[in-house]
């Protein structure tokens, strides 16, 4: 680029992560053949690791694109398991979000959302409105509060908003790279970082 700020792409590939997922396939792989269990676990076991680590296999060997950040947007990539490629301009994006979920007690996925804006069809909100009408008295409650202790500004860029979102299970973002991109680009576009 001209000006010098260079846009900040992930790939998927062969990383950390996905080398973790390949030898947790290969784990169920094994223990299909570990002598004990019943034929038809064996044979679930097998399979299971088997189509899983030729689906990583596939995904990092595509090294499609999993995350951009540019002087046009930002992009989250699709992969072949149903999530498709969404990209947007940096005025349709309010916020760049970062969070772990646990789905169990060793299990903890790395997520990334970019919250943009969204109406959504049939429902048009009037300048100015508060609360959708019909809306329930909690989100009213909600909206009284933020009133009173958050500025406007931040809860009106909020308002009307969604989040897309990607589980990073066979990548990994680079939280300092990120930033940078997201501050080169958008200053404007808040980053919430809550992997700790």
């Amino acid at each position: 680029m001209e000006d010098g700020r260079q846009a900040y792409e992930v790939r998927y590939g062969w990383n950390a992560p996905t080398i973790k997922v390949a030898l947790l396939c290969l784990l169920l792989v094994g223990l299909a053949f570990a002598p004990g269990p019943p034929d038809w676990a064996a044979a679930v076991l097998g399979i299971t690791g088997a189509v899983s680590l030729v689906a990583v296999a596939l995904l990092a060997g595509s090294r499609r694109t999993a995350l951009r950040v540019g002087p046009e947007g930002m992009t989250l990539g699709g992969t072949p398991f149903g999530d498709q490629t969404e990209r947007w301009a940096w005025p349709e994006i309010v916020s760049v979000e970062l969070w772990t979920e646990q789905s169990s007690r060793m299990v903890k996925t790395l997520h990334i959302g970019v919250r943009h804006k969204k109406a959504k069809k049939g429902v048009r909100l009037e300048e100015g409105s508060a609360t959708p009408p019909g809306s329930a008295p909690a989100l009213r409650q909600i909206d009284r509060y933020l009133a009173t202790h958050v500025p406007g500004e931040f809860v009106e860029a909020f308002r009307g908003t969604v989040v897309s979102s990607r589980g990073m299970a066979l990548w990994q973002v680079d939280r300092a790279r990120l930033k940078a991109a997201v501050e080169a680009f958008a200053p404007e576009v808040h980053l919430f970082d809550r992997l700790g």
